[in-house]
């Protein structure tokens, strides 16, 4: 009705029908009906593609990049010089780990149009922010890059004004990773790593594995296409026999994952997304009845109803855990603490200190047997970009100053995992194999000099 009284309008007000003949009449008419078409079409068209548009800022906005990536990819067909379209689909590529390569002409496009006045989640934003500079930096260091991911971070600090503090702090800490990185791919280690192979590989992503002392049982988590098999593996004559399924045993449903063991084998340490919050849990193995126990959740001195807790590791009796946890009273985002079984329950935590934690990410802490190191990853102290894995030796009731790794165990990628075995001599990480798109499980022997 709207259009159709727009028309009327239109030749009450400009259309004399005695001045000009039928003929002309009719091509004016069949225009006018054209372009009104078209301007319908045009804003169906449109009215479309903010209800994509507003899907994919959704899905980017809870961290599900698989879901945003092809719904991105749709309005980039549609609008392929919206440079605010190609700095999201960079985003998307460079937080799904085996196609961050991928980002990276999406972020080159996107740098070409920077605008100070970004606005973001809006559909009519075609020009892209400042950090598109900084993430196109982490996408070059991610695949080894590192001269032109400098010149991306020296770049994006050149953008900032004096008052952005974290942001300053942020590409601070990514140009001191360059060097970093630099140093260690010019001085390698020579750890022995090596694929636990058959029967454990399969075309699902295995991840956080976890073995008692020995280093021939191994616990794992299977990503499966709908849940997460828990599934424990025994090694005989140097091959790995067919896994068995634990979730029957552990009761144990949901988005759930090994994140520990005991040097013994005997207490098996899990995390669960409990409604958006991360918990963690146990499972103790009965050895009259061969089988684990349904899982226990922590109680609430470790588990608050507002935080994540991510890992776990029990000292060799089980008295003491160490875990990760973003809860309040900490240097950074996450951080390791510690808390004693006492003949009243757990203890309160108490934070490792600034030794250990910084004013970033630390997670995945694992204690050696005899107690006397702790395995870990983190993004805030000395490494060669993102996340790597460090150890801290315990010297007079103190924690020492951590030490990276190295390469090969740690990259200028994301190492996230890593769990110690034999006194830290030896141990097992899940990483992205070379060709495909899932983790595997690795074995790792540490080259001795490693440690300090």
């Amino acid at each position: 009705m709207k259009n159709n009284s727009l028309y009327k309008s239109f030749k009450a007000k400009f259309i004399n029908f005695e001045e000009i003949g039928m003929r002309s009449m009719r091509a004016f008419i069949f225009t006018f009906l054209l372009l009104l078409s078209f301007s319908s079409t045009s804003a169906q068209r449109n009215t479309y593609f903010r209800r994509v548009f507003v899907d994919a800022e959704y899905y980017l906005l809870y961290e599900e990049y698989k879901d945003a990536l092809p719904l991105y990819k749709e309005l980039y067909n549609a609008f392929p010089n919206n440079y605010n379209i190609a700095y999201r689909l960079g985003l998307c590529y460079l937080n799904i780990p085996p196609e961050r390569s991928k980002s990276i002409p999406y972020f080159e496009k996107a740098i070409t149009a920077i605008t100070d006045n970004y606005k973001e989640g809006y559909f009519t934003e075609n020009k892209a922010p400042k950090e598109a500079y900084f993430y196109y930096g982490q996408a070059l260091r991610s695949i080894g890059q590192l001269d032109k991911a400098q010149k991306a971070f020296e770049q994006y600090k050149s953008l900032l004004k004096s008052n952005e503090i974290k942001k300053l702090r942020l590409v601070k800490k990514e140009l001191e990773s360059i060097q970093t990185a630099k140093y260690f791919l010019a001085n390698p280690f020579n750890h022995k790593i090596a694929a636990v192979g058959r029967n454990i590989t399969t075309r699902f992503p295995e991840v956080n594995p976890v073995s008692d002392n020995s280093g021939n049982t191994i616990v794992y988590t299977s990503v499966q296409k709908f849940y997460n098999a828990i599934l424990i593996s025994n090694r005989r004559n140097e091959f790995w026999n067919n896994p068995l399924n634990l979730n029957p045993q552990l009761y144990a449903d949901g988005e759930i994952r090994t994140v520990g063991i005991t040097s013994n084998g005997n207490i098996l340490l899990l995390s669960r997304n409990d409604n958006d919050i991360f918990n963690l849990y146990y499972s103790t193995y009965d050895k009259e009845t061969n089988s684990w126990t349904p899982i226990t959740k922590f109680p609430k001195t470790i588990n608050t109803s507002k935080s994540w807790q991510t890992f776990g590791s029990l000292s060799k009796n089980g008295d003491t855990l160490y875990f990760s946890s973003n809860r309040p009273g900490g240097f950074g985002g996450f951080d390791i603490w510690m808390s004693v079984k006492t003949s009243a329950g757990w203890s309160e935590p108490i934070n490792l200190g600034k030794n250990i934690n910084s004013p970033f990410d630390e997670t995945a802490p694992f204690l050696t047997e005899n107690g006397k190191r702790l395995f870990f990853s983190s993004n805030g102290h000395k490494t060669m970009g993102g996340f790597d894995i460090f150890y801290s030796n315990l010297e007079n009731n103190t924690w020492s100053i951590p030490q990276n790794l190295g390469y090969p165990l740690n990259t200028t990628d994301d190492e996230e995992f890593f769990f110690p075995i034999k006194n830290g001599k030896e141990g097992f990480f899940s990483k992205y194999s070379n060709g495909k798109n899932d983790e595997d499980i690795y074995h790792v022997t540490f080259e001795p000099n490693v440690f300090r």
